[in-house]
């Protein structure tokens, strides 16, 4: 039985090898990991991967999304996002809810509201930093 960090193969829908070029719309049903290259949109409800050698320019719309590889466009997690350590992001970001791991790389914009469809909280996402000694800066 295969196994993909955490996943057995029978929770993936489908797996895009390092030697692959896709160009258009991908769609999936489950689990889906890219290790090759996309260029166009991705559509699931459920849950990408794109691996540490994943070359991905598209507008994503998922239900979880999880980035070790390189990533550029417009990714929407309706779930969660995960820029994990030695992922490079340049894009525009929108989910509720942002995970990001040291050594992520991550320029762009970032939009977190309670619903990832939603509009409005637009904000830039200038750095991620540790918190500084437990000192509370609300007013």
């Amino acid at each position: 039985m295969i196994k993909i960090k955490g996943l057995t193969a029978e929770e993936l829908n489908g797996f895009m090898d390092a030697s692959t070029e896709f160009h258009g719309e991908l769609r999936f049903q489950n689990t889906f990991r890219v290790d090759g290259k996309v260029r166009g949109r991705i559509v699931s409800e459920n849950t990408l991967i794109v691996g540490e050698s994943g070359q991905v320019d598209a507008e994503i719309e998922c239900g979880v999304v999880s980035i070790r590889g390189t990533v550029s466009g417009r990714v929407q997690g309706r779930e969660r996002i995960e820029l994990l350590a030695g992922s490079r992001v340049s894009a525009t970001l929108v989910s509720p809810r942002l995970v990001i791991e040291e050594g992520a790389f991550f320029q762009g914009d970032c939009e977190m509201t309670p619903t990832a469809a939603s509009s409005a909280g637009r904000s830039a996402l200038v750095a991620i930093a540790g918190s500084r000694g437990g000192e509370d800066h609300r007013p």
